[in-house]
């Protein structure tokens, strides 16, 4: 879940499953005081529960990380940890109500709503006492004994590194040691603030690692080449540390996501380590459970579209088109047809070239109006299933085939694709799916830079539990008719 997270974060996950599991078991005993005794007479009546015992105590943690609570700024406060706290038992004992009618736990099942509340009161004053009070007294005690020691090297030596050194400097609660800075343009041992000095390179990355024992890595550049900052963090994570940014580039994770803060900086979290060949066999048979069993229950939906379709437009019903894939492999892409055919394609293409290239230079109160207004290739009911992202339906048959996944960069037209730089690219180094970060937000809050930038984030943090709340957060998007591209 953490991938390769500081190790204080994995003392608080076993903590707070601890408790957790301690709450669950006080919660079923007064519910069910036979249930210990059923469990002697019969070892099979516990082990018959255990699935229910390990999705109960997950769907807690999930929410716990869901709402930051293993973030490092939330760990050392105590009201805005309470209340996060409480929002996170609310949503777990939701789903914990679900879980009890799914599982249909007979014994249980009967008093499932006696259950459920003795559950969170019992994690609530838990909590409140092992987080609130012991949690920041352990975290302090952790960082205090240097139990797990935090050596940052910082890779940069200008106004964002060095104000990232002075706010580590004053942080008496976290206690980073900065071990020095690392730059391309400054000389080796050159002095870059107080006792610090530049220890080398880029290319010298792995040794100065070795050599001076350091625990994570901050990039800190400001106003710097998107392809520069990309070299940089491929290079620091080819070192396997936790790998941290702190730059203006990426101030669209940090506004639009939730962002984690070292001292009083916010800054992104990149993962270390790419999801290996288990989690894309999970990701995939998500997909294709998930693609098979929609095209099942929205076929009377798929019906009611085609019926539109036909009586709104001649033609057929879907439209078939080139795109670019992972690697920059073409395939076959299918959507609803919303165009009336033999449609002039040049006024989109000309708009796709010109949002590539110049989106990033409008300002942001311009970039709304951004967009193509009054399509008049369009017909009537193919702008309501167009606003609607209904026309993207056919997509999850390029999921089940496997040339899409319901969660990725989104894939690109063959046009966009030629008008990419080299770094634009990298965002298509996985299989597009069908939403992304960026739809999330709704495409016309954000430039196409910050498009690539957010892909690039998902890539390097591309996990179920993330597919998981960019579907959720997807929802409200098309409801309120903010449509990707």
């Amino acid at each position: 879940m953490f991938k390769k997270s500081p190790k204080f974060k994995y003392v608080f996950l076993l903590i707070d499953i601890l408790f957790l599991s301690i709450s669950l078991f006080i919660s079923i005993y007064l519910t069910f005081p036979e249930f210990i005794e059923l469990t002697k007479q019969n070892i099979y009546f516990g082990f018959s529960h255990m699935l229910f015992y390990l999705i109960f105590i997950s769907i807690f943690i999930y929410a716990f990380r869901y709402n930051r609570l293993y973030f490092r700024n939330i760990l050392v406060t105590h009201y805005r940890q309470f209340v996060l706290v409480v929002k996170s038992l609310v949503y777990g004992s939701m789903a914990g109500t679900i879980l009890l009618a799914v599982f249909n736990v007979n014994y249980l099942a009967l008093n499932g709503k006696e259950l459920i509340i003795q559950n969170f009161l019992i994690n609530l004053f838990f909590f409140t006492w092992a987080r609130g009070v012991f949690g920041k007294i352990l975290f302090l005690f952790l960082l205090e004994k240097n139990i797990f020691p935090q050596s940052v090297l910082i890779v940069g030596s200008e106004g964002a590194a060095l104000y990232a050194a002075e706010s580590f400097a004053n942080d008496t609660i976290s206690k980073f040691q900065v071990v020095g800075f690392l730059d391309d343009y400054k000389q080796k041992g050159e002095l870059i603030k107080e006792d610090f000095h530049n220890l080398g390179t880029l290319e010298d990355i792995e040794e100065v690692v070795r050599s001076h024992r350091v625990n994570e890595i901050l990039i800190a550049i400001e106003h710097a080449p998107y392809n520069r900052l990309i070299h940089i963090v491929e290079k620091c994570l080819a070192t396997g540390l936790p790998v941290r940014i702190y730059s203006d580039l990426t101030n669209v994770i940090v506004e639009k996501m939730n962002a984690e803060y070292y001292a009083n900086i916010p800054v992104v979290v990149l993962s270390q380590k790419p999801i290996d060949s288990r989690e894309w066999v999970d990701k995939r048979t998500f997909d294709m459970l998930i693609s098979a069993l929609a095209l099942i229950l929205l076929s009377p939906v798929f019906l009611f579209i085609a019926l539109g379709i036909k009586l709104s437009s001649k033609g057929p019903v879907f439209y078939k088109q080139k795109r670019i894939g992972k690697k920059g492999q073409a395939f076959s892409f299918y959507k609803f047809r919303s165009m009336h055919l033999n449609s002039d394609n040049q006024q989109h293409k000309s708009f796709v070239t010109d949002f590539i290239k110049n989106s990033n230079k409008k300002k942001e109160k311009e970039i709304k109006i951004f967009k193509i207004t009054d399509d008049p290739r369009i017909f009537k009911f193919g702008k309501f299933i167009r606003k609607t992202s209904l026309d993207e339906l056919p997509q999850l048959y390029n999921v089940l085939k496997g040339d899409m996944t319901l969660v990725g960069p989104r894939p690109c037209l063959l046009y966009e694709w030629e008008c990419y730089e080299e770094w634009h690219k990298n965002r298509l180094n996985a299989i597009p799916g069908c939403t992304g970060i960026w739809q999330t937000l709704g495409r016309s809050s954000v430039t196409f830079e910050e498009m690539v930038i957010l892909d690039l984030f998902y890539i390097s943090n591309m996990s179920l539990w993330l597919d998981f709340q960019i579907i959720l957060k997807t929802f409200p998007v098309i409801f309120l008719g903010k449509g990707g591209f």
